[in-house]
């Protein structure tokens, strides 16, 4: 608000940056360079159908109130849901969860690029889907495959615990019904949209897209 009144009230310009560049960019090129165009395959009644939830970049309890009170709600009427926080601190969002991923900053496309590995792995992929619905799958596996899957060492590298972080990706493999939360701490970074991207890659390889309970989810 001070800058705006500075610069468009004193200045006299209206040449100052918007909250849609500093919000939503990233997100938007993730979406397109996905689905082709800016959507979000999902909306807020999945969270209250989905056996997993992972929220990433949000701390969604003071940041969206109320869809952390659906989660919430969610989870109380349906105990064998899971909650996943992925987030460096922990925040009031993780009195909510099952497992907290307290990863290094900026580790967000090794971690879900290490979910694709592991996918492939352990017979994970919807292989009916990627060949249905999807292009260029064979060289984002070969991308995510560059990183290697020595777990042991990726967990290091991502600042948690390799029980921790196999835990997660048995989890997401398990579940059909799974929603993935993303939002600013995903989107403001200087890889926003690889980091957008490598999350949507984990849902279309699953085949995770546009369905009850299961989409990746960008909010603002």
């Amino acid at each position: 608000y001070v800058a705006n009144k500075l610069m468009k009230g004193f200045i006299g310009s209206a040449n100052i940056d918007t909250n849609s560049r500093l919000c939503m960019s990233s997100a938007v090129v993730a979406h397109k360079r996905a689905f082709g165009e800016d959507v979000v395959p999902g909306c807020y009644e999945d969270l209250e159908l989905a056996d997993l939830v992972i929220l990433t970049g949000s701390n969604t309890a003071w940041a969206h109130p109320i869809v952390y009170q659906r989660i919430a709600a969610a989870k109380q009427a349906r105990p064998h849901m899971k909650v996943v926080v992925i987030d460096p601190r922990r925040t009031a969002t993780c009195d909510l969860a099952d497992l907290h991923l307290a990863i290094r900053p900026g580790q967000d496309v090794p971690l879900f690029n290490g979910l694709l590995t592991w996918l492939d792995d352990h017979n994970g992929l919807d292989r009916d889907y990627i060949h249905a619905h999807t292009e260029g799958f064979a060289a984002t596996l070969a991308t995510a495959r560059e990183q290697g899957n020595d777990w042991a060492t990726l967990a290091e590298q991502l600042g948690v615990s390799q029980e921790d972080l196999t835990t997660f990706y048995d989890w997401f493999a398990a579940c059909d019904r799974t929603v993935t939360v993303f939002s600013q701490g995903v989107n403001q970074a200087r890889n926003g949209s690889d980091q957008g991207n490598a999350i949507i890659n984990a849902h279309l390889a699953t085949g995770r897209v546009g369905k009850p309970g299961a989409s990746p989810f960008s909010i603002t």
